[in-house]
């Protein structure tokens, strides 16, 4: 069965935990894997021919027409966003042991300010909302 999900949400919002969680391969653009955009985005492309494709992809996505795109480069099954209080993310941005923080943190503000939740994509429900498939749950594709 086909499954490629993506989670999108700001910086902090457990993301690449959420993903890693899911047993399935995830494509992080942020791993040193991938050296650039355009490498990414190919590999998405690459996985959205692939019939049997299981997957969890992080993406930023603050913005609705952000998550339909990636969402339509992979040919996902599910779209979810990941969400936290703007403080909580802070928090846990300058705990975690990074490099980066400020800009992170800036980055935390960046996502809110352009944020939408025009598509009325779902927040995550956990893995095992998804151990079966249901249309109405994030459904990006009709791919079932």
């Amino acid at each position: 069965m086909r499954q490629v999900v993506i989670l999108c949400g700001p910086p902090g919002a457990g993301k690449t935990t959420a993903a890693r969680a899911s047993g399935l391969p995830v494509f992080d653009r942020d791993d040193d894997q991938w050296t650039s955009e355009k490498q990414f985005r190919d590999a998405l492309r690459a996985l959205a021919v692939l019939p049997g494709a299981r997957a969890v992809i992080i993406r930023s996505g603050a913005t609705s027409n952000a998550r339909r795109t990636a969402a339509e480069l992979a040919a996902a099954t599910h779209t979810f966003l990941l969400l936290a209080d703007r403080d909580e993310l802070k928090r846990r941005v300058r705990h975690r042991d990074r490099p980066g923080v400020a800009g992170t943190l800036r980055g935390i503000d960046r996502w809110f300010a352009s944020f939408d939740r025009r598509d009325q994509v779902p927040d995550f429900p956990g893995w095992p909302a998804l151990a079966e498939p249901t249309p109405t749950l994030g459904a990006t594709s009709t791919d079932w």
